[in-house]
């Protein structure tokens, strides 16, 4: 089996230093957990036959469907079926599997000792259940392997494994080996491919991390690569689209103002903002007003809704508007709204829009949490909702 230049470097380092914890972080698509899972399989075909006990954590079951045992399965040649305790046979070893992304996940592991562990999506698990599954792993010889892409650089798996990389025992033995990864690192992705990721990866953040593999802080203007004088376009361009489809996107409000936006796709498959409805201190029965005018001029089309107050959607169900919950993926949204912004797949229609113009420049990070700060945000949550929830279905075809 070919590896990457770095993936040797990290195998390397497990035959000839023998870390207690490997850690493996950077950018998406850089090889990262590909060889982790082949260490980890390594790691226990060693104790073949010994009936010892393994963890595999990750943040829920399907990522850990997803990232791991559907490649395990074509690694090891054959189905993998989890049990009541949702663990496996492997190589006369027991595999426990582990969703960790929960305050309380980590009572999930206490009660046994484990000989090695593999933790996917590091920084999508709790704390207190890394620490925990590490201190399960007491059995002699045992391995950590974590792979992890990068955050917030206050994050614990920043601070606590990545940054004391070198770090031995008492006994000699290395503790923590950490690699860091970038997006080039993987020599076999096709170059069209890597060319295309790059110019659609928003500026800032999303290119330090998901390219560079940096841990970097969110700071400044969130959507960086907007450009008033490339993303407006007035009402009279708009009338001369081909639009397909209409849908919408609403954010709750009352002191803080609600909103509801219209979304339109043309032809070509580019998204427009093509009205925008934001009210301080209205009543659930004014939105069901603006909700059933879109209706009478857009046809039933979708509205996704804030899922902060279900009653509000389901009495727009009862008025016989189509409400549905939004997705409210918070960074994964920002950075699909970003990316079109970025490809120049998102436009606005300047004339019909107000608080958006004053939204878009003052919606920021906080560089402390690495969240938005929740100020200036009402219609552009509203957008976030929309989009991001309207393109999943896309999203899981592409990948």
């Amino acid at each position: 089996m070919e590896l990457t230049p770095k993936q040797i470097e990290v195998v390397e380092s497990v035959r000839t230093e023998d870390p207690k914890i490997l850690i493996m972080s950077g950018a998406k698509r850089a090889g990262k957990t590909h060889v982790a899972l082949l260490l980890f399989l390594a790691h226990v075909a060693k104790y073949e036959g010994e009936g010892l006990a393994f963890i595999l954590g990750g943040a829920t079951y399907s990522s850990i469907w997803r990232n791991i045992l559907d490649d395990m399965e074509k690694i090891i040649g054959r189905d993998i079926k989890l049990d009541k305790k949702n663990s496996f046979q492997l190589f006369g070893n027991k595999i426990y599997v582990f969703d960790g992304s929960k305050s309380d996940s980590w009572k999930k592991a206490r009660g046994f000792t484990a000989a090695g562990a593999f933790l996917n999506e590091g920084t999508a698990l709790h704390d207190m259940f890394v620490k925990e599954v590490i201190s399960r792993c007491s059995y002699k010889g045992a391995r950590i392997i974590i792979d992890t892409n990068p955050e917030n650089p206050g994050h614990p798996v920043k601070e606590d494994y990545i940054d004391k990389d070198g770090q031995t025992l008492d006994s000699g033995r290395l503790n923590i080996r950490a690699f860091h990864f970038t997006l080039y690192d993987n020599i076999f992705l096709d170059p069209e491919y890597v060319e295309s990721i790059v110019a659609s990866t928003p500026s800032g953040m999303f290119t330090d991390r998901d390219i560079k593999g940096q841990w970097v802080a969110a700071e400044g203007v969130i959507y960086k690569d907007f450009d008033q004088h490339v993303h407006y376009i007035t009402s009279e361009e708009a009338e001369k689209l081909n639009f397909v489809r209409y849908w919408a996107g609403v954010d709750w409000g009352y002191e803080h103002y609600g909103s509801i936006v219209v979304l339109a796709e043309d032809d070509q498959g580019d998204i427009y903002l093509v009205e925008e409805h934001a009210r301080q201190h209205e009543e659930i029965d004014y939105w069901v007003v603006v909700a059933k005018d879109i209706k009478a001029r857009y046809g039933n089309i979708n509205f996704y809704c804030d899922t902060a107050r279900p009653e509000h959607k389901v009495r727009f169900r009862r008025e016989g508007i189509r409400a549905f919950d939004a997705d409210k993926a918070v960074v994964s949204g920002i950075e699909e709204v970003a990316r079109l912004f970025k490809l120049r797949k998102l436009k606005v229609v300047s004339d019909k829009v107000d608080r958006f113009k004053k939204e878009i420049f003052m919606y920021v990070w906080n560089s402390t949490t690495g969240e938005p700060v929740k100020l200036w945000d009402d219609v552009l949550d509203a957008l976030r909702y929309a989009i991001y929830t309207h393109l999943k279905p896309k999203r899981r075809k592409t990948r």
